[in-house]
């Protein structure tokens, strides 16, 4: 029972001090990341081991009655806390799954066809020359054991965009500056996972004694990763079989549920099923020592590209996430072993922030350089590539607890430390980079108020009337009129984007209505248009009633909710137009001509 109540304190304390730690930090500006570490640490374990040994050596603390009561409370509860936090470390695992699970949304095969050479050159330049350089630097002169280096230079490449991307929206930052980063850092964490996999599979495998010549090493490897792509595999499997679109009634018509066609919504239920599915695969993984990230990320990937992408919406809900965010950087804070700090440590702190930084901003100026990226971009994209949290401090962790006796507490108390620094400067770097980079293009986006959620009347005068043979002819059609009007720039990845997510299910309602759609990267805002056909096209609709209206959605890439948003304002709006079940054509027509 003493035990129980221990635990229950200990889940409190991190959730309140997390929680107030972030909210002060929030409101000087320090950064909410920054200030749940710094709430985890003050009701952590080992800031109070500190304290009281300090007051131990002061005879006046010491002799107090109050002080006698609290050594009471230290003796017998305050090992057992410590124990529990300790125990809680398993979370790092299951956070960490979902985060690479995640990553695989980005992998879908059009969005690595539209990522392009040139930010993969700039990324690469970058991420290796600060794999290479910290694992060099914590080697030859921090002495290091070499696996611990490159495995501290691995963790060295994460780059936290987060921070950023808040700011860019804050500052009203649209266009090549802001979709070049996203392109660079998805792609930067994808490499980030491979090279901390194998370096942690490598010192865990050595941890444990075995014999490693550089055959023994690859195949090891390679079995290793052969059989994490097959738990990934049976992960997807699982999914796809497991969730799948709610079922059309014929007679619904106009009612029929979104999910007929986007696969199901984003939910809580949803997301029960994706982290438990997540979180047994990653186990397995564990369990015969194969490198869950890749286990992860391999799932992720077969999802984006043959199941729905309303899973992985359901990982940012916004009551859950947050939440999972909270108690996660409230254990880094109170894991962080205040005690083991010393001159030493503060040296290798220093190293890391020194040697990580240059070859960041060098890295990604020389990329900018040989990619022949202009001006402002060379001088801006450098300095959005230093900020790190999220991803580094989860793996961080995890090298703590797998390799507790191989040094993974000396990675622990050198770069935790290090990304307050980098969260902290990266922010106050970051948006002075940004609004240099508002001033150099005029300023154009200041003072613009965007709206909260797209609504029918921004289609008003983006109509079109037109004969089309079928469906594919429509989405084609559509797309040039786009770009006839300059919204969108590739007609034919955008058709091939569209007509893509159609093989999954179709996107029509009923009632002659269809809403083709996709997200791209190639518009900053949801783009729509409506074209009216005057000759009916077969668009397999729940009904089996051919299409003669289509509503063209196109969203950024960056707003994964915008399109659900954009797709329940033209169904509300079709449903009020809805006279006994027969969708009014003529009021429609006049409400879009405006």
């Amino acid at each position: 029972m003493d035990f129980m109540k221990i635990q229950i304190l200990a889940i409190g304390m991190l959730i309140l001090g997390a929680y107030t730690g972030g909210v002060i930090a929030k409101k000087v500006k320090l950064g909410e990341t920054v200030g749940q570490i710094l709430g985890g640490m003050l009701v952590g374990p080992h800031l109070w081991t500190l304290v009281h040994d300090w007051a131990s050596t002061k005879e006046g603390l010491s002799s107090m009655p109050i002080f006698q009561k609290l050594e009471y409370i230290y003796t017998h509860g305050f090992t057992t806390y410590g124990n529990v936090i300790e125990e809680s470390h398993f979370f790092v695992f299951f956070f960490l799954g979902l985060i690479a699970f995640s990553l695989g949304e980005e992998l879908h095969f059009d969005r690595l066809k539209q990522m392009g050479i040139k930010p993969t050159i700039i990324c690469l330049t970058q991420a290796l020359l600060a794999w290479v350089s910290i694992t060099l630097v914590f080697f030859k002169v921090f002495n290091f054991p070499l696996i611990n280096a490159a495995i501290v230079g691995s963790i060295g490449i994460a780059t936290a965009p987060a921070l950023t991307f808040v700011l860019m929206n804050k500052l009203k930052v649209e266009g090549k500056l802001k979709n070049l980063l996203a392109n660079i850092v998805v792609l930067d964490d994808i490499i980030e996972v491979i090279f901390f996999s194998v370096f942690l599979g490598i010192a865990v495998m050595m941890q444990n004694g075995e014999h490693l010549s550089f055959g023994h090493l690859a195949f090891e490897v390679i079995k290793e990763f052969f059989f994490a792509v097959l738990i990934g595999v049976l992960i997807f499997l699982l999914l796809k079989f497991t969730v799948k679109p709610g079922k059309v009634d014929e007679e619904e018509g106009l009612e029929v549920k979104v999910e007929s066609f986007y696969g199901p919504m984003p939910s809580i239920e949803l997301f029960f099923i994706v982290a438990g599915v997540v979180a047994v695969g990653s186990a397995a993984a564990l369990h015969f020592h194969l490198p869950f990230l890749i286990v992860a990320v391999v799932a992720g990937a077969l999802v984006s590209n043959y199941h729905f992408h309303a899973i992985f919406h359901s990982l940012q809900l916004s009551n859950v996430m947050p939440a999972l965010n909270l108690f996660f950087f409230a254990l880094i804070g109170a894991s962080v072993k205040l005690e083991t700090f010393s001159a030493k440590t503060f040296v290798f702190v220093i190293g890391y922030l020194v040697v990580r930084g240059s070859a960041k901003l060098i890295g990604t100026w020389v990329g900018c350089r040989m990619t022949g990226q202009e001006k402002e971009i060379t001088n801006s994209l450098p300095k959005l590539m230093l900020p790190q949290a999220g991803m580094a401090a989860v793996e961080t962790i995890l090298v703590a607890t797998v390799l507790k006796n191989s040094g993974g507490e000396l990675i622990f108390n050198t770069i935790i430390p290090a990304l307050v620094v980098f969260e902290i400067g990266g922010a106050w770097i970051s948006e002075r980079t940004l609004i240099a980079w508002n001033k150099f293009i005029g300023g154009q986006n200041k003072g613009r108020k965007d709206k909260k959620h797209f609504a029918i009347e921004d289609i008003v005068g983006n109509i079109w009337e037109f004969k089309a043979q079928n469906k594919d002819d429509t989405v084609e059609q559509l797309t040039k009129l786009l770009h006839e009007k300059h919204l969108i720039k590739d007609v034919h990845e955008i058709s091939h984007a569209i007509m893509t997510r159609e093989k999954l299910a179709s996107t029509a309602l009923g009632k002659g209505v269809a809403i083709p759609h996709c997200r791209t990267n190639d518009v900053s805002k949801t783009t729509c248009v409506c074209g009216f056909l005057e000759n009916p096209v077969e668009w397999n609709s729940p009904d089996g009633k051919p299409v003669d209206i289509v509503f063209l959605v196109i969203t950024p890439k960056d707003k994964p909710q915008e399109y659900l948003q954009t797709v329940r304002s033209i169904i509300l709006t079709l449903k009020e137009l809805s006279l006994e079940g027969e969708l009014n054509h003529s009021l429609l027509r006049n409400i879009l001509v405006g």
